[in-house]
Formats: C-alpha cells, structure tokens, sequence
C-alpha cells in the first residue's frame, strides 16, 4: 500500500479468553493488515463487569494486552456498556460477552446501542442470532450498519460466509451437525470405560467442560446454534425453546458401549430440516415453504455417515443445498484461536467498503 493506513476503532465487551486472542492475533498480523489492508486496527475501549478501559485515542491491542495481564482486570473500574460505548468513539463494536441464560438481552442491548452509534458490529455471542435475529437484523438495515458472527456456530470455521460468497444462489435445505465437542469427549471416555460422572469430571480438570456443564450437556449450546444458522440461512424463525433437545443424561452407557463396539460413533447430532423440503418436495412442486423443524439428539453414526469421522474436540455440519448438493465443512480442533479467528475474518468484512 502507498497510502497510510486507515486507522480502526474498536470497542471490546468481553476481554476473556478469546478477546486476548483475538488481541494477540491482532498485534501478531499488524504488518499484513497495514500491507495488505490498509489498515491499522487500535482499541479505543473495553470493558468487563469486573473493569474497564477507555482510550479515545486508541491503542494498540498489545498495549490492551500489556495493561491486564491474564488473570488480572481492565485497570479502570467498571462502566456500564453503554457510557462505555459512547465514550469509545469506536467504528466497530467487538460484543464477546459470554451468553447469558436469560435470552441474551444484555448483549442484544449492547448490538441495538452500537448501530444506534453508528458502529458495524462483530459478534462471537450466539444468543443474540440465536434468540433475536428478526430484531436485530431490521435494526441493522434500519440504521445502515453491518453485523458479522462467524464464530457463534463453528468457531472460525467459515460456514456464513460459506453460504453468503462461496454458494451463490443456493438454498439452504437444512444440516446435520456436531455442534458440541464437549458432549463427544464426554461420550467418547463413557465408550471407553469411564462413568459419566468420572469423564465429566475429567473433562472440567482438563478445562473442556464448563464449571456448570449443563448448557452443553442438556443440549442447549447446539440448540442455540442450531437457531443461529437457520435463522440467518433458513429464515426460520426459531428459538433455542423451538429445538427438540435430548440430554447426555438420558443416554444410557450401555447404548454407548453398544455403538462402539458395532464400530459406530455416538455423537450429538443436531438436525435441522424444513417440512416439504426433506425429499425436495416444497423445492420441486412450487408449493409453499413449510415450518424449519430442528433437534438435537444422541445419534449412532455409521461409519460411513460425513461426520462420523470427527474426533473428540473436532465440529462438523453437513449442509444440504438444491444446487449444490450435500456440503460438508469440518473444524479439525475446535479451540480459542480458531474462535478469535472467525472475529479476526469478520473484521476485515466489515471494514472493506460495503
């Protein structure tokens, strides 16, 4: 680039684990994003409930990084989301708040404040896609503003943008997937022999499972993804309370043990399809579209089936097209980096002119 670089702001709600990465990845590519962008990303805001960061004049996200240590608060106190917004005079709102129980309205607030602000956003937050999509995207085209969410179903791996750039014109059928590579290291290690209380406990001590494991184990984290990609692809209309959900605690080990030793693969498997689309029906009749139906459920996966392969901390969805056919995309590792790299991605989107 001849040019100087344009500089971009960002807000960060959220500075766990994947906003550091994404800091960290960030500051790493600084040289690319200069050369090959024209662009110079600072931080000119941030905030948790524990603390907070405001630098109307930007810094640099190791600088971001440098002043809260891993483990360690923003230095400021803490300020309520929306001052912090304000104050920022970001050009992009970065939401990576974990998802709340309560439908997400707080991050469906912080998203709604920023267009307000005139702020694209970038979301790894399921819930907001999840439980208010509708509302969202009107008050996105309302206000002229871009959102992005790659990392909320898949982590970095590209499946919205998959369906916006790479599919053009294809319909979206409906999908299969493994959402939730927790639930498979936990059945994986029951297959093995373990009891369902011993693997769980093993997958927290190896920081996999959450404190409170329930989201993941009831179903809810893959519903809640499952809502996600159908309401942006599908048009849905659905909620995480739409999706028939089975949990892990009702899958018996002898089932498990059976599935192993018949070489299947026990997985959680999230399905979703529209009614008169499962054999093309609504597609080739020109009748009208039929309610999305979705669930997720312990399925036994032959050997042969495209996702039967996946490992334990390995996600994968098949995508059923009428142009395309069956798609199959899989994340190989589902980790923090590749979640900051999905934001990473759906920043330079955002910046590149609309």
């Amino acid at each position: 680039m001849t040019s100087s670089p344009r500089d971009v702001k960002l807000c960060l709600l959220g500075f766990g684990n994947v906003a550091r990465s994404f800091c960290a990845l960030l500051e790493r590519q600084a040289p690319l994003l200069a050369e090959k962008h024209g662009l110079r990303v600072l931080v000119t805001g941030a905030g948790t409930r524990r603390g907070s960061l405001l630098a109307p004049d930007g810094m640099a996200p190791g600088a971001v990084l440098a002043a809260a240590p891993k483990g360690a608060p923003l230095p400021a106190p803490p300020r309520p989301a929306d001052q912090l917004l304000a104050a920022s005079g970001a050009d992009v709102l970065v939401e990576l708040t974990v998802m709340e129980e309560d439908f997400a309205p707080l991050a469906t607030g912080h998203i709604e404040a920023a267009f307000d602000l005139g702020m694209d956003v970038v979301t790894a937050n399921k819930g907001p896609i999840a439980w208010n999509w509708s509302r969202i995207s009107k008050k996105a085209a309302s206000t002229g503003r871009r959102i992005r969410f790659e990392s909320t179903v898949m982590d970095g791996l590209p499946v919205f943008s998959l369906l916006e750039f790479t599919l053009v014109d294809c319909r979206l059928l409906g999908f299969e997937a493994v959402f939730n590579s927790t639930t498979s290291v936990i059945l994986d290690a029951i297959g093995r022999g373990e009891s369902f209380e011993g693997a769980l406990g093993a997958a927290q001590d190896a920081g996999i499972a959450e404190a409170d494991p329930s989201h993941d184990i009831d179903g809810w984290d893959a519903a809640c993804k499952a809502a996600a990609l159908a309401n942006v692809a599908m048009d849905a209309g659905i909620t995480p309370a739409d999706v028939v959900k089975e949990s892990l605690r009702d899958v018996h080990r002898e089932r498990i043990v059976k599935a192993r030793a018949d070489g299947k693969r026990l997985r959680l498997v999230t399905t979703v399809w529209r009614e008169g689309d499962e054999a093309g029906g609504a597609a080739a009749s020109g009748s009208p579209a039929g309610p999305v139906r979705a669930r997720v459920r312990a399925a036994e996966l032959d050997i042969d089936h495209p996702l039967a392969p996946l490992t334990e901390e390995s996600l994968g969805v098949v995508l059923h097209t009428d142009l395309m056919g069956d798609v199959v995309v899989a994340e190989l590792g589902a980790l923090v980096p590749q979640t900051a790299y999905g934001v990473y991605a759906d920043l330079l989107h955002v910046c590149r002119p609309a």
